[in-house]
């Protein structure tokens, strides 16, 4: 006969407490990461700073989307009448220096992005505005301190000039290599205010 060690068992209050924990997580992640990546709906403001919210893909009000044939809405095309081009651009900064590219882009439009440094990390944000804003009116997308590169697809969620601004922090010059490709009118160096 077999006898069993009931002691090694874990007790009702033991199992309860882990399922509170396991609970727990698993509210966290939901509310932190599953929300803001699938449904766009980011209570804790963690899913906008992960980047996880741009993954929901949101609404494209200025583009007509439709759902593929047979797919009952799985998957996506959204039609533009804009031609498609693509640009790129190199920019060197010295040590302490900044410089900004910027594409013009309607609303609702896409490009897909590639940028390198060349000679070590810059600080970098990519954020946009629209035609004729304010000095203070802006929207910021993806900031870092020091980054090597970025890359990623960019819809514009309003009529404007979006695109990079690149710091050197570091002791020697540094390439900016950034290549745009989509349905984005141009791609250019904005003129420092005087």
């Amino acid at each position: 006969m077999t006898t069993y060690d009931t002691n090694l068992l874990p007790t009702l209050p033991q199992l309860g407490k882990a399922t509170a924990v396991a609970l727990a997580v698993a509210g966290a992640i939901l509310v932190g990461a599953v929300l803001p990546a699938e449904y766009g709906i980011d209570p804790s403001g963690l899913g906008k700073a992960l980047g996880l919210t741009q993954l929901s893909g949101g609404a494209r009000p200025a583009a007509e989307v439709t759902p593929a044939a047979g797919t009952a809405g799985a998957a996506t095309v959204t039609k533009t009448t804009r031609a498609f081009r693509s640009d790129a651009m190199n920019i060197t900064l010295q040590p302490g220096e900044g410089a900004e590219v910027k594409a013009a882009i309607a609303k609702g439009e896409q490009f897909v992005f590639s940028w390198s440094s060349e000679g070590g990390p810059v600080k970098s944000d990519m954020h946009g505005e629209p035609f004729n804003a304010g000095p203070r009116e802006f929207s910021t997308y993806w900031k870092v301190a020091q980054q090597e590169s970025g890359r990623g697809t960019f819809t514009a969620p309003f009529d404007g000039i979006h695109g990079w601004y690149w710091r050197n922090k570091g002791t020697g010059p540094v390439t900016i290599h950034v290549q745009v490709s989509g349905f984005h009118d141009k791609l250019f160096r904005p003129t420092p205010e005087a």
